[in-house]
């Protein structure tokens, strides 16, 4: 699978929610490489914390983009690639987005940050109007309230008036995934099984199903 994170809005969880993901793909025993174009480097430095074994996390910069994901993506070496995008709108986003099996487009229950996913969703659609090819992505609500608010239920409402496609899992706002990057364990260590840890493998069972039906589907076109 090649996942990508895309916001262009700081401070959703991108870079966390793509480090969850990346993390439990590779302790499930399969190779991974993340690609880190962030110009903070966040993820790059997490994986010298608490490096992961089948885990390779690669910083780059954004003009290397193409000639290095062609490289690994025909060396065969790895099972998975998980792309966690700048957040910022320049040529490499569109590059990434058409290669991608999935786009992840975290996001608060917030009018602003709606308002901004609704942005890479438009880039998303031009893309795919560009290379004539549909790319399947989906807005995964995140830093939720354990207990439903008045903002998360508009969120909820406008998404669906909107008809944007919303993953049924939610990342809740969470000390694991703040802690995450202080000591280098992804939710799925720390809390195996359970809250952090639970929902981010509900979120990978769904990231896997969406793929997995978007490949069959493309069989049956071909």
């Amino acid at each position: 699978m090649i996942l990508t994170f895309a916001s262009s809005k700081g401070g959703v969880g991108k870079s966390t929610t793509c480090a969850a993901i990346a993390s439990a793909l590779a302790l499930g025993g399969e190779k991974v490489l993340l690609i880190d174009l962030d110009q903070n480097r966040t993820l790059e430095r997490w994986s010298r914390k608490a490096p992961i074994k089948g885990l390779t996390v690669s910083a780059i910069e954004p003009n290397k983009f193409g000639a290095f994901f062609r490289d690994k993506e025909s060396s065969g070496e790895f099972d998975h690639i998980c792309i966690d995008l700048p957040g910022s709108r320049e040529v490499t986003m569109f590059k990434v987005l058409a290669r991608s099996d999935l786009v992840v487009i975290p996001a608060q229950a917030s009018e602003p940050d709606l308002r901004e996913a609704l942005v890479v969703v438009s880039d998303i659609r031009d893309v795919g109007e560009t290379t004539g090819r549909s790319i399947p992505y989906r807005l995964l609500l995140t830093k939720v309230y354990p207990l439903r608010t008045r903002v998360t239920d508009f969120a909820y409402a406008e998404l669906a008036r909107l008809g944007l496609p919303l993953f049924r899992t939610a990342l809740v706002e969470r000390s694991a995934y703040r802690e995450m990057f202080l000591n280098g364990q992804p939710p799925t260590v720390t809390e195996a099984g359970k809250g952090a840890g639970q929902e981010v493998e509900n979120l990978l069972a769904e990231i896997r199903a969406i793929v997995a039906e978007t490949n069959k589907s493309i069989r049956k076109a071909g």
